[in-house]
Order: C-alpha cells, then structure tokens, then sequence
C-alpha cells in the first residue's frame, strides 16, 4: 500500500450515526467527544435553568464566538451551524421565541443577523444581557 494517500474526513454537517460508529471504532475519539458533550449537556442546563429567554440567547451567543475563535480569542462574526429551531430546542425555547429575541437583540444594535451569519456588534451588551437576572 505504499504510494497511496491516507483519506481525511471532510469537513462540515455530519450524521451522528456516523461520528458514533467512527467513534466506536477510535477510543480516544470517542472519550474526547464524551468529554465535549457533558461539557455541552453542563452548558445547556445552566443556560436553560431560572435565567430570562434574552440572557440565555446572549449567552449561547457569547459562548459560540469564544468557542468558535479558540482560547483566549474572540470573534464578532461567525456563521451558526444550528437552524432557529436547532437553538430553541437547545435553549428550551419555542422556536417563535428565538426569532423575536433575534430581532430585539437586532434592534438594540447588540448584533446583527442576516440568516446564519451572525455580527456581535456590542459585545459589553450582550455580557450585561447574558448575566441579567431579571426578565421583561
């Protein structure tokens, strides 16, 4: 088999059914994404516990940017891999929510969303949001 290329693994949207099988296959892949979905499953339940609908989007938001440019770093524009629907279901929103939070995050020019493409353009704003322990 000399002369051949290793294959990769594109990436981009994936089924779970596949990362399941090819984690079985690999223990360290599939101890690693253990690991990554009990911190998600942490994140979730406290973004999901007694906080206002607005505060847990800014701080879905907020954490997706950290996540997204890496330790230490932040972006202000990034693309959402989750539909509207995807990020109510992970908020424990309705789906309707998520949109009117959208376009009152939109309208106090606390950032800007075309479809996926997402521009944080006040990122202080949205911290004060995400840690507001009052609602509307």
């Amino acid at each position: 088999m000399q002369g051949r290329r290793p294959r990769y693994l594109a990436v981009g949207p994936f089924s779970f059914p596949k990362i399941a099988l090819l984690a079985a296959r690999l223990p360290g892949l599939q101890k690693e994404l253990f690991r990554l979905l009990s911190r998600d499953i942490g994140h979730a339940e406290r973004l999901a516990a007694d906080q206002p609908a607005e505060a847990r989007l800014a701080a879905f938001l907020l954490n997706l940017s950290a996540r997204i440019a890496g330790p230490g770093l932040v972006i202000d524009r990034f693309r959402l891999a989750m539909s509207r629907g995807d990020i109510a279901s992970y908020l424990r929103l309705a789906p309707e929510t998520v949109s009117r939070l959208f376009r009152r995050l939109q309208d106090d020019a606390l950032m800007r969303a075309h479809g996926r493409e997402i521009e944080v353009l006040d990122r202080v704003g949205l911290e004060r949001l995400a840690a507001s322990s009052e609602g509307n």
